[in-house]
């Protein structure tokens, strides 16, 4: 490629997330426009699926099980009022253990 389509595919294919302050640049990767919308559905429905398990879906339909480690991070993010408030007294218990091993 020519000087002015890198700079071109670097312009188009260069993401920025302002919450993180970081950079990410795959425009020297080997892909192309047709592999790119080849695979638009599949990252459609890899969102869309993420976005079900954050509000709470079942990830383990075998134990019914949702997944929600991010929750322990951040409880706000639980899907419910009863398992943030779980979260959160778990968080306080451990930190009062914590303090007194201390």
């Amino acid at each position: 490629m020519d000087a002015i389509t890198l700079w071109q595919r670097y312009q188009d294919w260069l993401y920025y997330h302002s919450g993180l302050g970081l950079y990410l640049d795959i425009s020297r990767m080997g892909f192309d426009d047709a592999f790119v919308a080849t695979m638009k559905p599949k990252f459609d429905k890899a969102f869309k699926d993420m976005a079900a398990l954050e509000a709470g879906a079942i990830a383990n339909p075998d134990e019914h099980r949702m997944v929600g480690h991010y929750w322990l991070r951040n409880p706000d993010l639980a899907p419910t009022s009863e398992l943030k408030q779980e979260i959160v007294e778990t968080l306080q218990q451990i930190e009062s253990f914590v303090k007194k091993v201390q």
